[in-house]
């Protein structure tokens, strides 16, 4: 629970930094403190009196409360006509949108709001790259100085939801008070709907806090290209990435969970917009994004669930955005080949471009790799076509290497056909270190190896084991910490009835003597006993429609079908006898039976399903089968659960180092 509440307060402080990027403009992230004082006046200098306020045509000094200590209210210069309520103000018009609010973090502690105005300037610079902002020519000024005061200036192309490409310049600000607390303000300048009063207003804004903004002007040079992006620096509090052999682009760093538990190294290009925090990391260059985030396995949380879920997300807010977006698709999701447990899907379409009237290629990565039994890491790769260079292959060829994916398909074809001669330094080089290969040593040395006929055991339910987001090669697919103990007795009580150890015998033993393919059975009987079970099927539904059968269980309509089809009971007996394998797993883990009674049931149901079925794909039709009929799923559509389920074995079945490399026909021996 202590886990669940840091990492809700974590949630909690960067989703109200995410609130301020919202309430004040479009997001961002670069170099931190550029000491460089522009101007340096003191605030004496700065703050005027009533007389000479009347200097200034579209500012006037307004008050503004502290929404968290109505107490304390400050003043300052704000454009004239803004709106100001409940510690906030806005103003929209010559173009221009100005927020204000009093920010107070760290309780007047001067350093910590310092430290998260850097962090909100680093999330908007790693925004401004993403997929949903993407813009292009993205400069900024970095953090600088004035006086105790700090501000930055971001200047960007985008395209809007109509797609019409247009610039964007953006000023935030942050004016330290005595209190220790700051006015924050921001200024998004919308160059398309300037008028001749915009660059008055922002000239009026230079002169009364004493900062050079001509880059914020609408009739200013609009800054091309992005400079340095090879420049690479490791900003303070970060993490540093070092070189590794073979690698031009790429270096290697260390990356752990929030509470600095679980470590492993990830591959990240080293860059000027390069971040690496303790369990997050990004890196933007040449056109190709990358962040790597390490993630939590937390209560029903799986690989496949999250990955599912995000690229779901993903695609149908892609899907809306038709105006910009054309020729969406999507991949299934597919093994990583030298992981040990690690998956891959990919998305890919045309987005319209911000400078020319056209349309690039982009495509969104998906890849996510276990850690451990708690961790995995979240990776994903964003290629923007229409930042696409000379150096973006060798970019995008050292990440396939360090992540074992195949992004060929979205190579700069230009650049690629341009230097067909010239080898690219990362398949000059091979081989190459991977993460894959760094994850592996940094893995548990500690962890017992299982025997090959507890792995076998461990086969039979890896399906499940796999779509947990769990680990085939362990026992019940998890280590037996307190915290999976938990989870286990809670899905034994709350699924089987299982609380203890006679419950637990109870379960199984009934489950391998009846299950439901007694059940199957008893459905079959009945409806051979009403005179219609070899009916043909319109006149079966009819007639089932009409029988005494008072619960029209979906199920008797599955048994029909399955009966028509030439299956009998005995063929789903590898869905009950798996999911015996599989729970003498966790009453092991759950302390119901020892690790030696569990084994020894485990080798005789083993035993009776090697005679009952001659391959790992007949145990698992059956096993499908009765996954079916238990579900009451008619399997019609191609995202149906029976498919979904299917799917999973059919994901380990690829694997290289997966379950179903093991021979079936081996001999199961006691080794415990």
């Amino acid at each position: 629970m202590r886990r669940l509440i840091h990492q809700k307060r974590k949630r909690m402080l960067l989703a109200g930094i995410v609130l301020l990027l919202v309430l004040t403009g479009c997001g961002g992230r670069q170099p931190v403190f550029d000491s460089t004082s522009k101007e340096e006046e003191s605030k004496e200098e700065r703050t005027l009196d009533d007389e000479n306020s009347s200097e200034f045509v579209y500012l006037e000094q307004r008050e503004i409360d502290d929404f968290n200590d109505r107490r304390q209210t400050y003043t300052t210069y704000m454009p004239k006509g803004c709106e100001v309520y409940d510690g906030y103000g806005s103003y929209t018009d010559h173009g221009l949108s100005y927020t204000v609010r009093v920010q107070n973090y760290g309780d007047g502690d001067i350093q910590e709001q310092y430290d998260t105005f850097a962090y909100g300037f680093e999330v908007r610079m790693e925004y401004s790259h993403e997929p949903v902002d993407d813009y292009t020519d993205v400069n900024t000024s970095g953090i600088l100085s004035n006086g105790e005061d700090r501000y930055y200036i971001l200047t960007a192309r985008g395209i809007d939801y109509e797609g019409v490409p247009f610039q964007m310049r953006y000023l935030e600000y942050i004016e330290m008070l005595s209190t220790g607390a700051c006015i924050n303000w921001s200024l998004y300048v919308y160059a398309d709907h300037a008028d001749e009063d915009t660059d008055l207003i922002i000239g009026e804004l230079e002169e009364c806090f004493g900062v050079n903004l001509e880059q914020m002007k609408a009739g200013s040079e609009f800054p091309e290209g992005e400079p340095d992006q090879d420049y690479y620096e490791v900003k303070e509090g970060h993490n540093a990435l070092e070189g590794v052999e073979g690698y031009q682009y790429l270096g290697v760093g260390d990356l752990s969970d929030y509470y600095k538990e679980s470590f492993c190294k990830i591959m990240l290009p080293k860059a000027r917009s390069t971040n690496l925090r303790t369990d997050h990391a990004y890196a933007y260059l040449h056109g190709v994004q990358i962040t790597v985030d390490v993630d939590n396995f937390f209560y029903g949380n799986t690989l496949m669930d999250n990955m599912k879920e995000v690229a779901e997300a993903r695609y149908e807010s892609r899907e809306a955005d038709e105006n910009v977006i054309r020729n969406l698709e999507k991949t299934s999701i597919i093994p990583v080949p030298g992981f040990k447990d690690a998956v891959l899907m990919e998305m890919s379409y045309e987005k319209k471009g911000s400078r020319i009237d056209q349309y690039f290629p982009k495509a969104e990565i998906f890849e996510y790799i276990r850690m451990d039994s708690e961790n995995y890491l979240a990776v994903e790769i964003y290629l923007s076509g229409e930042d696409y260079d000379a150096s973006t292959n060798a970019v995008i060829r050292e990440l396939e290497n360090a992540y074992g994916i195949d992004l060929s398909n979205y190579y700069n074809k230009e650049a690629a056909e341009e230097n067909r001669d010239q080898p690219e330094i990362a398949s000059a080089l091979k081989p190459l270190v991977t993460v894959a290969e760094m994850m592996e040593s940094d893995a548990d040395e500690s962890r017992e190896e299982l025997s090959d006929t507890v792995l076998w055991f461990n086969a039979t339910y890896a399906p499940l084991t796999y779509s947990n987001g769990w680990d085939w090669r362990l026992v019940g697919g998890v280590l037996p910490t307190e915290e999976m103990i938990k989870i286990k007795q809670y899905g034994l009580s709350s699924s089987w009835h299982v609380s203890d150890r006679k419950t637990a015998l109870a379960t199984v033993t009934n489950l391998k003597e009846n299950g439901h393919r007694g059940i199957f059975q008893k459905y079959l009987d009945e409806l051979e006993e009403l005179g219609i079970l070899e009916l043909e099927e319109k006149e079966f539904k009819k007639a089932f429609l009409k029988s005494e059968i008072e619960d029209k269980d979906y199920r008797y309509v599955l048994a029909y079908n399955m009966h028509q089809a030439g299956f009998d009971a005995d063929d789903m007996a590898a869905w009950d006898l798996c999911r015996a394998n599989q729970l003498y797993a966790d009453f092991y883990i759950c302390g119901y039976m020892t690790y030696e009674e569990a084994m020894d049931a485990s080798l005789e149901n083993s035993l009776i399903l090697q005679q009952m079925y001659a391959s790992w794909e007949e145990m698992v039709e059956g096993y499908m089968l009765g996954y079916q009929f238990w579900s009451r799923d008619s399997g019609t559509n191609d995202d149906s659960a029976t498919e979904e389920r299917y799917h999973f074995y059919e994901i380990l079945r690829e694997s290289q180092d997966g379950p179903y490399m093991l021979d079936w026909d081996m001999k199961l021996e006691k080794s415990w």
